[in-house]
């Protein structure tokens, strides 16, 4: 067999595990094909590598990005209790406003028809 073919055969039957052992018996014959077989080892293991590395930082940045998300719905979340707060607050406030607003009319000593022309003409 030519070199040709050994290498042929050698890159044809790499991943087949029922030829290993021809493909064995080629690295030791053949030495390029065995620098070359080294050679793939370790850019297996640096792949490897590389794939956990990167499912380790895409792990982080989903990680992150999941707290910024919730940050933001929080916030979000606390505005729109804080608004809700405010408006019953105003509508408490201002029911008081109203409240006193009519009894500083009473006060004044008017009578109800007056209150009432009253409170249309500052459109309370």
């Amino acid at each position: 067999m030519s070199a040709q073919e050994r290498w042929a055969i050698y890159f044809k039957y790499l991943t087949d595990k029922s030829k290993r052992s021809e493909i064995n018996k080629i690295i030791l014959i053949e030495e390029g094909i065995a620098m070359a077989s080294e050679i793939l080892k370790n850019i297996s293991k640096d792949e490897i590598e590389r794939a956990r590395l990167m499912s380790e930082y895409k792990y982080q940045l989903d990680t992150q990005s999941k707290l910024v998300t919730a940050k933001r719905q929080g916030i979000q979340e606390g505005i729109e209790k804080g608004i809700a707060r405010g408006i019953k607050k105003g509508k408490k406030e201002g029911k008081k406003e109203v409240q006193d607003y009519i009894l500083n009319l009473i006060e004044q000593g008017l009578s109800r028809e007056e209150i009432k022309k009253k409170i249309e003409e500052d459109g309370v």
